[in-house]
């Protein structure tokens, strides 16, 4: 409550009022325990990765995409590592050695499980060819990585003056199969024999091809 004028005899003047208290604002309380609570979080997932080091795989040198993996290209470091990352435990280590890199590896880097392989893709004496195809150009229950194919092509023939058709097999294994693109066109990749592709991929460009399923049982 405000105070009341009195006037001071003594001194013969009014005496000055006494300043109210300051009131606290609401907002500026709500915001500073929120700020609070805010850098106590951050503290402790900071304190939470720093105290939950996991030791994992790095690259020592550079390999290139092909090359075995031996036990010099290889440490292990302890790092506080977000489970969202992929990588390699130094308890796979073991496992790791001998297999082929998938991709090129770079040293200081952190080694990821889709980077290594037993086999590359292809093989030796084989090709992969990518078909961009339409769906009408595939089954319906579509395909998927492994599946055994025939990559039939229809090419136009003249023989002794008459012209016609004739069709030219592939045997092939599917490797990837990618997403409809803007014009509903669906890359696949096929690894067949290295003799066959050149000529497949000649006759897909001419657009006259199509996929038949084989069997997926055995």
């Amino acid at each position: 409550m405000l105070h009341r004028l009195t006037p001071n005899k003594e001194q013969g003047h009014v005496s000055h009022l006494r300043p109210l208290p300051g009131r606290r604002r609401p907002l500026m309380l709500v915001a500073s325990v929120a700020l609070t609570a805010l850098g106590a979080l951050i503290a402790w997932e900071v304190y939470g990765v720093a105290g939950h080091q996991t030791p994992v795989l790095v690259m020592t040198r550079d390999v290139p995409i092909g090359q075995q993996l031996q036990a010099q290209d290889l440490r292990t470091v302890a790092m506080g590592i977000d489970p969202a990352v992929h990588s390699l435990k130094a308890a796979d280590k073991s496992t790791v050695i001998g297999k082929r890199a998938a991709v090129d590896l770079r040293a200081g880097s952190l080694l990821a499980p889709n980077q290594v392989a037993d086999t590359l893709t292809p093989g030796p004496n084989q090709a992969v060819v990518p078909l961009a195809l339409k769906a009408s150009q595939l089954p319906a229950r579509g395909i998927q990585p492994g599946d055994r194919v025939v990559a039939t092509a229809v090419l136009s023939s003249t023989q002794e003056g008459q012209s016609g058709r004739v069709s030219v097999d592939h045997l092939a294994r599917v490797d990837r199969v990618g997403q409809p693109d803007a014009d509903g066109l669906i890359v696949v990749d096929l690894v067949v024999p290295a003799a066959d592709g050149t000529a497949l991929a000649r006759q897909a460009a001419m657009g006259k091809i199509a996929i038949v399923l084989q069997s997926r049982a055995g």
